[in-house]
């Protein structure tokens, strides 16, 4: 999923530039029907003499190729983004192009806010992804449970580093305590499973910053199947 870019390049005032690098990790989840989920179980063997691992995901080639999709970001009907994951991290805060902060998101907080968390930031997970939180949580992710499924629940994530920026215009002295993130939690999405916190742009005093991920195929590792 491409994230629509909402830099605000400034005309006047002060600038606030905010870059952000790490590991990151293009996130989609959809369902196939059991019929697909056997293709797959029964053709990735196949798939792997015919295809290089190294050069191409197999998952996204069986999606081509078995489900006729145009890649694997085609599951994607209850959640999809691409961004960075949130522990790992790397951020720069300049302020009129002068280095106001540099560290981890973990440094970020020891250093300016007194509680565990950045009090101005925003979880937007609702906007990105659905949630089906089973009600029988405790036999839901038995084999046996699987089994009975007609429809299979699928997550992919890719393994990429990314390098992203944004720009924003405001027009009083910089004050840290209006600053946040805009975040993700991946296990307020699907069936609840924890792949992690993720950032997807960042806010000062009540303007967004959505930051712009490189599209194209990544590199992942087989889809996880509840």
């Amino acid at each position: 999923m491409k994230i629509t870019d909402t830099h605000n390049k400034p005309s006047e005032g002060r600038k606030l530039e905010v870059f952000l690098s790490g590991f990151g990790s293009e996130f989609n989840q959809g369902f196939i029907s059991k019929n697909d989920y056997n293709e797959w179980i029964n053709n990735k063997e196949k798939l792997a003499q015919t295809y290089s691992v190294i050069q191409i995901s197999l998952w996204n080639q069986f999606c081509i190729d078995y489900l006729e999709k145009d890649g694997y970001w085609d599951i994607s009907d209850v959640s999809a983004f691409t961004a960075l994951h949130f522990d790992l991290a790397f951020l720069e805060i300049y302020i009129e192009d002068k280095l106001f902060f540099s560290g981890k998101i973990s440094d970020l907080m020891n250093k300016h806010f007194d509680e565990d968390e950045i009090t101005k930031s925003k979880n937007v997970s609702k906007d990105y992804g659905k949630s089906f939180l089973p009600e029988d949580w405790d036999n839901f992710f038995t084999p046996e449970s699987f089994n009975k499924r007609n429809n299979k629940l699928v997550t992919t994530l890719t393994a990429e580093n990314f390098e992203v920026s944004g720009l924003l215009e405001f027009k009083s002295s910089f004050d840290i305590n209006k600053f946040g993130l805009i975040t993700v939690s991946t296990d307020e999405m699907g069936y609840g499973n924890d792949h992690g916190d993720y950032i997807i742009g960042f806010t000062y005093d009540n303007s967004d910053v959505y930051l712009e991920f490189p599209g194209g195929v990544g590199p992942q590792n087989s889809p996880v199947f509840h």
